[in-house]
């Protein structure tokens, strides 16, 4: 039988590394302890301008960052002080360069709109987020004494359309109807839907329909493969503002009737 070593050829065992304990307080920072959460929220904002926000993770986020998902949870309870964070500063910088009101109505109400359209467009993540998505949309988890400026926006956008002289229930039903248009027609754009990001493929598609068969289709062929974003808006726009103008009319003619009565 071999023999059993002897206990002196044991080599003695290594003592346990003592374990540092953590420290109490905040976590390490980043870049010569910059990171909180503003920047956390400023990154994830530029992030939007591509990504959908309703993709954007905290893990994204960290790697953006080149820090660890931890120290983001550490500064930001969660996903939705994230995306709430992300729609509030969207609605700032719409609301820091707010077109000056005019006093005329339709013109204020243009170019509101216009202004709404291409902060959307530029963001397209947040497009891509509210399109499909509510919470957020105009209410934000705020900090007492911070700004929500989700309400601050929805507040500018019914006192323009508010101009027009309409009663509580048109002003703020129109005011969501604006909103519904200007988000759907920047959506749209920024999906590439209209026809004109696809003219060459769909006038080879048009050139073989028989006229006979297609005569509708024929007869639109030209301004439909041309038709743009920017353009597709303006037209909306342009339909948008008609119909208040003519439902003001009907309710300024109603008014004087019941004045004769």
């Amino acid at each position: 039988m071999p023999s059993k070593k002897s206990s002196s050829t044991k080599k003695p065992a290594k003592p346990l590394a003592k374990k540092t304990p953590r420290r109490r307080g905040r976590p390490a920072t980043h870049e010569n302890g910059v990171l909180d959460s503003r920047l956390i929220i400023s990154c994830a904002f530029e992030l939007a301008k591509t990504l959908p926000l309703q993709e954007l993770s905290m893990v994204r986020v960290a790697r953006e960052l080149g820090v660890t998902p931890a120290l983001i949870h550490y500064y930001l309870d969660g996903r939705d002080a994230l995306t709430s964070g992300v729609m509030n500063s969207f609605y700032r910088e719409m609301l820091a360069d707010w077109p000056v009101a005019s006093g005329r109505w339709r013109e204020d109400i243009q170019a509101v709109a216009d202004h709404v359209y291409a902060i959307y467009v530029a963001y397209a993540g947040v497009a891509a987020y509210v399109i499909s998505h509510t919470r957020f949309r105009m209410a934000q988890r705020v900090a007492p004494g911070e700004t929500d400026y989700g309400l601050l926006l929805f507040e500018r956008i019914v006192g323009v359309v508010r101009e027009a002289g309409f009663d509580a229930a048109r002003t703020g039903m129109y005011a969501n109807l604006l909103m519904e248009f200007i988000i759907s027609g920047a959506y749209a754009t920024v999906r590439h839907r209209w026809p004109g990001e696809h003219g060459d493929f769909l006038d080879r598609v048009f050139a073989k329909l028989d006229r006979k068969q297609y005569p509708h289709t024929q007869f639109v062929r030209s301004t439909l493969i041309s038709l743009d974003g920017s353009a597709a808006f303006r037209e909306g726009m342009h339909l948008v503002l008609n119909g208040i103008d003519q439902e003001r009319s009907k309710l300024s003619r109603g008014s004087a009737t019941r004045a004769r009565r």
